[in-house]
């Protein structure tokens, strides 16, 4: 009897284990497929524009990077007087790119893998196999701002 009983407890653990199991790998996938089909809210697609600088910050031909929630964000006062703004993680594993004149025309450079992006974002050398995330900027008055979507 007390065998019976013991199997019965060793049963009854193995099924609350893999109703624990189960659980635990079907909820990432419903609430993927739920955020899939649901519609998103006003607020979750609205722009959001920040400033971020003063054009007297950045020089003509250099860079900086500014944190806009939380995502660094490399702004460049390119050579021809355009400013132009990336998310600052590089697209291979997240290191932030920092902006370099050295070494051949002006580019972003990631340290930590070797990545290069020319100063339109779009991948030029590297493990990264997509371009940097750009951000759309204004020049209102003094202000530099970034449009974040």
């Amino acid at each position: 009897m007390e065998h019976r009983e013991q199997r019965s407890n060793r049963r009854d653990f193995l099924s609350k284990l893999l109703g624990a199991w189960s659980l635990l790998v079907v909820a990432p996938v419903a609430k993927v497929i739920l955020e899939y089909i649901t519609p998103r809210t006003l607020s979750e697609t609205r722009r959001e524009t920040v400033r971020v600088a003063s054009i007297e910050d950045l020089a003509l031909n250099t860079a900086r990077i500014f944190k806009v929630g939380k995502d660094p964000v490399i702004i460049v006062h390119t050579a021809s007087g355009q400013y132009k703004a990336f998310n600052a993680r590089c697209t291979h594993l997240g290191c932030v790119v920092q902006y370099t004149t050295e070494d051949g025309p002006p580019h972003f450079g990631c340290n930590c893998h070797g990545s290069q992006f020319d100063t339109n974002g779009k991948n030029i050398v590297g493990p990264a196999s997509r371009p940097l995330v750009p951000y759309k900027v204004i020049v209102r008055e003094s202000s530099i701002l970034v449009v974040k979507t």
